[in-house]
């Protein structure tokens, strides 16, 4: 029985036009995204060597004009010595210019994790104002996300342009989930569930004479639209890695990325940052990914049998899925006075939670990967007693009248 619902389900999700513009549209997407916004991507630590030449022109014109003048002594009344700060900005200038010339990716890794030019250092603070403008928390936790991205780079034994501009594959998979691919997934499941049940009963001769309850029907219905949708996203997501993998590379699945834990002290001491690696961060996010979209599809099932109104169960569903960046941008630290990492949809952009963004912002360490499994666990038991006691009342008679 289920074969054959799964059958008339998954060709009515495939027949179905506006399904199939969508997914026309994603493959679109995926590729224009890979040769157009992946084939810009540049490290905001890359050293324009057009400004590099002018800085260590200029720094060696300050040191030998105080050689000659003989100021090379500390100045008493501002306590700085010019010509050592001169003479060693000018030297690491240099290092890096005949660094950029001989285009060495691992020595000008190895110089930037031990010392970075003065000059991108205000590129750096320029870069985090525009992006983030009166957001100083998110300044500082990407301040230090940049330089401990460095310093995972300097650990690896073969590093390239690609890698380094933050290009290969995983690389851009991490940055995807990290922004907003988690949201994308959702909205597409929303969009692609929100019709199954209610359209299905516009075309009641279609079903009739199956011998099985409602309540199953829905079940069958509902694991059908979850199996399709986690194939097309692990088609999307395999078509994403492919492209830029070809073009890019595919990256190291070693390279550590950023995690951040609250222990103890002020919010961006650097101790609360911690390392976790690239391939622990993509497995977290793929089992997310899976529990998410059966969460969406179920509840899309509850909004179907209330509502009974595609459009309708589509719109809330997106609400849903938003709820977080409409309600509060996630930086709630409680929620109607409970603490915020019981709530679900703080784990629907699940990426701010592996990465640590959700534990900075309510300086805690209770938004972890456990925590946000046993969370969606629960919400799923919840929906599913919630669908269970709805269809005793909204049985498949009344259903169907109300659709028709």
């Amino acid at each position: 029985m289920f074969l054959a619902i799964f059958k008339e389900t998954a060709k009515k999700i495939v027949r179905n036009k506006k399904n199939r513009l969508m997914l026309i549209l994603s493959v679109i997407g995926i590729v224009l995204y890979a040769f157009l916004v992946v084939s810009n991507n540049e490290n905001i630590l890359t050293v324009d060597k057009d400004q590099i030449e002018l800085e260590t022109y200029a720094e060696y014109g300050q040191k030998e004009s105080r050689l000659d003048a003989g100021d090379i002594a500390v100045n008493s009344f501002t306590g700085v010595d010019t010509y050592s700060m001169a003479k060693r900005e000018y030297e690491l200038n240099h290092s890096f210019l005949k660094t950029i010339d001989e285009g060495d990716i691992h020595r000008l890794v190895e110089l930037q994790t031990s010392q970075t030019p003065s000059f991108l250092m205000e590129n750096i603070n320029e870069y985090l104002d525009e992006k983030y403008a009166g957001d100083f928390q998110m300044k500082e936790f990407e301040r230090v996300t940049i330089f401990q991205q460095m310093d995972a780079l300097g650990e690896l034994d073969n590093v390239n342009s690609h890698i380094y501009n933050n290009k290969s594959a995983f690389q851009q998979l991490h940055s995807f989930f990290t922004g907003f691919g988690p949201l994308i997934i959702l909205f597409l499941t929303v969009f692609v569930a929100s019709e199954i049940l209610t359209d299905d009963r516009k075309h009641r001769t279609i079903k009739a004479g199956q011998p099985v309850g409602f309540r199953k029907y829905i079940f069958y219905q509902s694991v059908t639209v979850f199996l399709i949708m986690t194939a097309a996203t692990a088609a999307l997501i395999t078509l994403f890695i492919l492209v830029t993998g070809l073009l890019y590379g595919f990256g190291p699945l070693s390279l550590d990325v950023t995690q951040y834990v609250y222990q103890d002290g002020y919010r961006g001491e650097e101790t609360n940052f911690f390392d976790i690696t690239l391939s622990t961060f993509l497995i977290q996010s793929g089992l997310l990914t899976v529990i998410l979209i059966y969460l969406f599809v179920r509840i899309n099932a509850v909004l179907s049998l209330v509502f009974r109104h595609d459009i309708v169960v589509m719109i809330i569903g997106f609400l849903l899925v938003a709820f977080n960046r409409i309600y509060s941008g996630g930086s709630e630290e409680t929620v109607l006075g409970l603490p915020a990492h019981i709530f679900p949809q703080n784990y629907f952009e699940f990426g701010t939670v592996l990465n640590g963004v959700q534990n900075y912002l309510t300086m805690s360490d209770q938004f972890t990967f456990m925590n946000g499994l046993v969370v969606l666990a629960v919400t799923i038991v919840f929906i599913e007693i919630i669908l269970y006691v709805i269809v005793f009342w909204m049985d498949r008679q009344k259903f169907e009248r109300a659709v028709g």
